[in-house]
């Protein structure tokens, strides 16, 4: 895969998810087995606005030619990718969602390698890849 590839699918996954949450929150909150109470509909919310916002930053981003760029959108997304990935796994450890939150772990896992196997390019070949 070609990062220009990963970085629109990642942010077409961002986008589409911020989306829900921010369009639908009940829908998106009883999927994860959250209580549809108003104070976490306002949270879902804000999550889908700022998924949204980082979902279109990678997406209009995902044809830049400058390395220095793409590394810091790699980093960026990489290190909220983890924090989503550990956040979402204790959700599912503890209870505080169902298991559906193991999906999360997953995809933010997937999204991380991705990620990682980018940064860890050369810088020789970074030209080539992107």
């Amino acid at each position: 895969m070609r990062l220009p590839t990963f970085l629109t699918v990642t942010g077409v996954l961002a986008v589409l998810f911020g989306a829900w949450f921010l369009l639908l929150p009940a829908m998106a909150l009883s999927q994860y087995g959250v209580p549809i109470e108003p104070h976490n509909l306002m949270q879902a919310r804000f999550f889908g606005a700022s998924l949204l916002t980082v979902g279109l930053i990678v997406w209009l981003s995902r044809s830049t030619r400058d390395s220095t760029s793409a590394r810091a959108l790699l980093i960026g997304s990489g290190v909220g990718h983890a924090i989503g990935a550990a956040l979402a796994a204790r959700a599912a450890a503890t209870g505080l969602q169902n298991e559906m939150a193991w999906s999360a772990v997953v995809l933010y896992g997937l999204l991380l390698i991705g990620c990682l196997y980018f940064l860890a390019t050369p810088a020789s070949r970074v030209a080539e890849v992107i």
